[in-house]
């Protein structure tokens, strides 16, 4: 039966010894024993198995939902079949056993709601973590939602069933020894052998009868199951989102080439990844925030070569009046041959000239310089500026991977404080792009030490000819010898720079004599002029 996986306590420690022997056995066959409601396989079942071990959280919830619920386990099995599979279907392997039947009840109240449906829709089919979360929301209100008095019930039928199906096995063994012996002991078999088949009949109809009972109670049941799933896949929709976007953001799915790591993410790595930003309340904005941004950000990419053609390459045919050679319409000033214009034109057969644009694309490296200032952490249209500035990087991070460029990501404070982070090609492991994004150093404000690191790199073939990007709130002054330097190292190296002021005109001067543009911003909410300028690099 499936309970019998997970009649052991579960342990985290044999999660990669269980995982391996997990890729190398699979479940030949389904389960057959009447506790599962929806069609399934061995496969089905090896998913299962893996998830428990790969997601703690579910096996967790598994064996306590198992003290409340003996039918628990399979309910849950079920549910979670419900989201990976892509045509589940309520149609049991083998008859269910009457204590199964209320999970029949619970899975068509589920797979019936719009809320279900909409679940699935967020990403569920065929993705482990997905289903996981989407289980684990709906299983706990589910069970919940069933009174003591329910729970006792299936219990007490389990265990009649449980044990009177062992004392027909028992009696069916006492008949095959009765047999087999002789006199007397032949006897006492038999006689073993009906006490135990008449227990086991009694147990049977107690069980029969109590199942009356929960039968008549079907209705309450329903209704009370498919509230509480409603609420509970509402919370999950919610979770898979923030999840989704937590994998999205950190480990490279926006755009194309999403991946930021040469290998796809395992299921075991988006859980850790999920559970670490899940965790953290600025990553859990930062999330929130840079879909958007980097929707924009790919945005502005595409329309920079949507440049108006302007380069005749060579003559092809069509029925763009504006690029038709004037041989094609000098066929319109001869009555005999105007017909012959127009066929062509339907056809699309007239000689045209073939034009490109040449809109060149910012293709050098990208240095972006953060503020990690204390009064960074203010709020401003509903997200703070250090939100702001980190989810506009890793927009900028996925410029970089669109575009094969090297990006360098330069933390700086006061008290000589800087860190700097490097993503050769715009790619990095979602580790490494956690540790730069959730990095703050919550002091002041000063600029040359990052200035000189910028310099430093531009003087290296990776990041020669870079665009440079400061996004701060404000300062008081660059030293005169720390100007002078940059405006140098900018004309001899070819290095664009543009500086992002935030709140504050503090500095300003200072900001734009060193900057090709200076932006600013006094409401985060009204940021798209500068979003589709920093991203138009």
């Amino acid at each position: 039966m499936i309970d019998e996986l997970f009649e052991e306590p579960y342990d985290q420690s044999t999660d990669i010894e269980s995982d391996n022997q997990a890729e190398r056995q699979i479940t030949p066959s389904p389960i057959l024993d009447g506790s599962q409601v929806l069609r399934h396989d061995g496969y089905d079942v090896q998913a299962f198995r893996e998830t428990l071990v790969t997601y703690a959280k579910l096996g967790e919830l598994v064996h306590q939902a198992r003290r409340q619920l003996i039918t628990a386990p399979a309910l849950i099995a079920d549910l979670f079949w419900s989201f990976i599979k892509r045509a589940p279907e309520i149609a049991p392997v083998a008859p269910l056993t009457p204590a199964y039947a209320i999970n029949q009840t619970i899975i068509t109240q589920v797979l019936g709601t719009v809320e279900w449906e909409q679940v699935r829709s967020a990403g569920t089919v065929g993705d482990v973590l997905n289903s996981a979360l989407a289980t684990l929301g709906v299983a706990n209100k589910a069970i919940k939602a069933l009174d003591q008095t329910t729970l006792d019930r299936v219990n007490h039928v389990h265990e009649l069933e449980s044990g009177a199906a062992g004392l027909f096995a028992q009696a069916e063994a006492l008949d095959d020894l009765a047999a087999q012996a002789e006199g007397d002991r032949a006897a006492q078999l038999f006689q073993q052998a009906q006490d135990a088949r008449q227990e086991a009949e009694e147990r049977a109809a107690e069980a029969a009868r109590l199942q009356e009972g929960l039968d008549a109670d079907t209705e309450r049941i329903e209704d009370a199951t498919r509230r509480a799933a409603r609420n509970g896949l509402a919370a999950a929709e919610a979770e898979i989102d923030a999840a989704n976007a937590a994998i999205n953001t950190f480990g490279g799915g926006y755009g194309p080439g999403a991946g930021l790591s040469d290998n796809q993410m395992t299921t075991r790595e988006k859980i850790a990844l999920a559970q670490r930003v899940g965790q953290s309340k600025r990553l859990k904005q930062i999330a929130a925030v840079c879909g958007r941004f980097t929707r924009i950000a790919l945005n502005v990419q595409y329309s920079k070569v949507q440049h108006p053609p302007d380069e005749i390459t060579s003559i092809t045919i069509g029925r763009e009046l504006g690029r038709i050679l004037p041989s094609e319409i000098a066929l319109l000033t001869d009555l005999t041959l105007e017909d012959l214009f127009f066929l062509k034109y339907a056809e699309g057969r007239l000689m045209q000239y073939d034009l490109v644009g040449n809109e060149r694309q910012g293709q050098g490296p990208l240095i972006v310089a953060l503020d990690s200032s204390g009064s960074m952490t203010e709020d401003m249209g509903g997200i703070s500026k250090e939100v702001w500035s980190k989810a506009v990087t890793l927009a900028l991070l996925a410029i970089a991977r669109l575009q094969g460029r090297d990006m360098a990501v330069l933390h700086f404070s006061d008290r000589g404080q800087l860190l700097t982070f490097h993503f050769p090609k715009g790619k990095g492991s979602h580790t490494d792009i956690i540790s730069c994004i959730d990095h703050f150093y919550n002091g002041g404000t000063v600029f040359e030490p990052w200035m000189a690191e910028a310099l430093t790199l531009v003087d290296q073939a990776a990041y020669d000819k870079a665009d440079v990007i400061c996004i701060s709130d404000g300062l008081a002054s660059i030293a005169a010898q720390a100007r002078a330097d940059w405006q140098h190292r900018r004309e001899e190296r070819g290095m664009r720079a543009y500086a992002v002021l935030i709140g504050t005109n503090q500095g300003a001067g200072a900001l734009a004599s060193m900057s090709d543009a200076l932006l600013t911003l006094d409401n985060l909410a009204g940021d798209m002029p500068v979003l589709e300028t920093i991203f138009a690099l």
